[in-house]
Order: C-alpha cells, then sequence, then structure tokens
C-alpha cells in the first residue's frame, strides 16, 4: 500500500484528491508529527516515517 521511497507529499496529495482532510483527527487517514494512522471498519493502523532530503522517506510497521 505504501513502499519505501514514496515521497510523503504524494501520499498528503492522494488522500487530499479523494476527499480527505488529514490534519483531522476524525479523518480515515491522518498524517501528523511522523505518523500516519489509518482507520479502516473500526480498524485503526499506524505507520511510522522518517523523511530525509539526501535518503527519501523510510516507511515503519507498514502495512501489507
Amino acid at each position: 500500500m505504501i513502499a519505501n521511497k514514496d515521497n510523503i507529499n504524494s501520499v498528503k496529495s492522494f488522500c487530499e484528491g479523494l476527499g480527505m482532510d488529514v490534519d483531522v483527527y476524525s479523518s480515515p487517514v491522518t498524517i501528523k508529527d511522523e505518523k500516519i494512522s489509518i482507520t479502516y471498519r473500526t480498524n485503526s493502523y499506524y505507520v511510522t516515517y522518517n523523511h530525509s532530503k539526501i535518503h527519501g522517506t523510510t516507511y515503519f510497521n507498514k502495512l501489507n
């Protein structure tokens, strides 16, 4: 779903293109403080990331 080296701005743009506000806590996808929270059918999934200009974006606890 989210691959390493995918830019975090691309993920935000994709979500906003679908009409999700990634800054609001009640949204299905929230991106804040280097954490992505995804809520789907009352289950919550959390992905942390580290963004570096040299190495790109690395995601931890990725969803399959």
